[in-house]
């Protein structure tokens, strides 16, 4: 009497009457090809070293761009609580000085006389003063 039934080592579907070897997530023999598992540790570090580059970049670049509002927030505060009497125009220099009570905004070069020189000034299109 011949057996009908399968050895173990064969992957065989009883009720379709098929092989199914190579619908297994797993090797059958000991000559089945290796069935390895991928290392996600090396993809996740690389992944990791790779973000964290660009975010470091990032954060650096807006911390330059919060350096450059703070001191344009500042410099423009300063001249506009200087004091001055005349309109300033759009992309004129100013130069402003320390006074005896308050700061003064003036025309006048640091070089033309002996007052304490803050800073030299530009106003922009957008009524901020750049330091030059």
């Amino acid at each position: 009497m011949k057996s009908s039934k399968k050895p173990d080592n064969v992957a065989w579907n009883e009720e379709n009457q098929e092989y199914i070897s190579k619908l297994l997530p797993y090797a059958i023999s000991n000559s089945s090809p290796v069935i390895s598992i991928p290392n996600v540790d090396s993809f996740k570090k690389k992944g990791v070293d790779k973000v964290s580059k660009q975010f470091q970049a990032e954060l650096a670049d807006l911390q330059n761009k919060i350096k450059v509002f703070v001191d344009l927030a500042t410099d423009t505060q300063m001249v506009y609580s200087a004091k001055f009497k005349f309109e300033p125009i759009v992309g004129e220099t100013y130069h402003l000085y320390q006074g005896e009570k308050e700061s003064f905004l003036s025309l006048i070069e640091p070089n033309s006389w002996s007052k304490k020189h803050e800073g030299s000034f530009r106003l922009n299109g957008d009524y901020k003063w750049e330091r030059l």
